[in-house]
């Protein structure tokens, strides 16, 4: 009502603002009250006071519009009005407070008597309660204690490390009697086990001197055959000589033969480096082109060597010597003897933890026999192959997987081929997060 006499008094925006607030919260509670017919006399005063609120928003309502419409006349009656439905409500409210708080005061006076009775009542259970667990924790307290003692003597004995004692001899046949049993069989089963113990202690000290000296030779075994596999590459070439007649060929001015000299020399001095010192793929790469230098030098425009490599790899390591054979099987066995112009793609890309080094031609493929038989870990290279490092496939394959100590054949190349279409040879070199490759093998060596 104070919003509404503001309004009315001085028709102000803000009051006419909190008046409709506060008249959508007594329009929501009034729909909240009860409206159903009842017979108890504070359940009626509420429905009273439902329908009273109900009037008393029609004729603020009123009076408001009229004032909005400067009827003074009837927005005086209609405010004057709700000033007397208020005051009834308010009359209403205050008796249903006063029922209320009658009957809480009855129920409150109701519960203390109640709970006075149960408080009395409860302190009496409780000494009863007290006095009768004092007499039965004396009773079993000592009926108790003498075996406990005997028990824990033993037990202090055993904790020394004397297992030689005697059984405790309980007369009682109840728990501590079963808690006896169970102790003495506890003192002979330990004494078992530890006879037990030391003797698996002298096999197991057996077996890991057994096993230590089982992984020297396996050590000594993948380090003979690594050397072994390094054996088969002796290169005989004229290095210094080909040296002398690269300048030679510059001296007289056949900048074109020197240039093919100095390939040639590049691709021999690199051979001859130590096969246990890994090198990085981009000294592999180089090492691939001087080679392709060569090939296109020989035979021109009947092979085409292309790359697509990620930069960010080229610092990883790995053993050398093993991107050229791929490519120069590809050139033999693939181009060599393709009427058509051949094609080399030389791919390298980073895949997860691996780099992925593809080498694919564009020759004449082989069958499903020739690549099982190529990836085959008990077959050898045919002599036939001319490779110029005399390296075949088998070694390159060998070599991968000891650097790498990588077991399975397909963890460390895949070769995909169709007759008359090509091959794609795939080797993966295990790579890093922190961009390095894992040479346990030498690091191991």
């Amino acid at each position: 009502m104070i919003e509404v006499e503001k309004y009315l008094a001085s028709k102000s925006s803000e009051a006419l603002l909190n008046y409709y607030t506060i008249y959508n919260n007594l329009q929501e509670k009034s729909r909240n009250i009860p409206r159903e017919a009842v017979y108890d006399l504070d359940r009626l005063m509420l429905k009273d006071i439902g329908y009273m609120i109900d009037n008393l928003l029609k004729e603020t309502d009123s009076a408001v519009r009229a004032k909005r419409g400067r009827i003074s006349s009837e927005y005086i009656a209609h405010f004057t009005r709700s000033n007397q439905i208020s005051e009834y409500i308010k009359l209403y409210i205050h008796h249903l407070l006063n029922a209320k708080l009658q009957g809480g005061s009855q129920k409150y006076a109701m519960i203390t008597k109640n709970m006075t009775f149960i408080s009395y009542f409860n302190l009496l259970i409780i000494i009863g309660s007290v006095m009768l667990n004092i007499f039965l924790a004396i009773l079993f307290t000592y009926r108790l204690t003498k075996p406990i003692v005997e028990l824990s003597h033993s037990a202090e004995r055993i904790s020394k490390g004397d297992f030689d004692i005697e059984p405790v001899e309980i007369q009682t046949d109840d728990e501590i009697h079963i808690l006896a049993k169970a102790f003495h069989k506890m003192v002979v089963n330990i004494r078992s086990y530890i006879d037990e113990i030391k003797r698996q202690a002298e096999i197991e000290k057996r077996l890991k001197e057994q096993e230590m000296q089982n992984l020297k030779m396996k050590n000594l075994l993948k380090e003979a055959e690594l050397k072994s596999l390094q054996s088969q590459i002796n290169p005989h070439f004229l290095f210094n000589t080909l040296n002398a007649a690269s300048q030679l060929s510059m001296m007289e001015g056949a900048d074109k033969a020197s240039e093919f000299i100095e390939n040639i020399a590049e691709l021999f001095r690199y051979n001859l480096r130590k096969l246990d010192e890994p090198v990085t793929l981009g000294d592999e790469i180089k090492y691939v082109k001087n080679y392709m230098y060569i090939l296109k030098t020989r035979f021109g425009n009947r092979i085409e060597f292309f790359t697509d490599i990620e930069e960010r790899v080229l610092e990883a390591k790995m053993p050398c010597i093993i991107i050229q054979p791929i490519v120069e099987n590809a050139f033999i066995h693939g181009l060599e003897h393709l009427e058509k112009n051949g094609e080399i793609h030389l791919n390298i890309k980073a895949d997860g933890g691996k780099i992925l080094v593809e080498v694919q031609d564009n020759g004449i493929g082989m069958d499903e026999k020739r690549v099982a038989a190529i990836i085959g870990a008990d077959s050898s290279d045919d002599p036939s192959n001319r490779h110029v490092t005399g390296i075949g496939m088998h070694n390159v394959i060998d070599r991968l997987r000891l650097f790498y100590n990588i077991s399975e054949i397909k963890d460390v190349i895949e070769i995909e081929s169709k007759i008359g279409e090509g091959t794609k040879v795939i080797l993966k070199i295990p790579y890093g997060e922190d961009g390095v490759c894992h040479d346990e093998a030498f690091n191991s060596g």
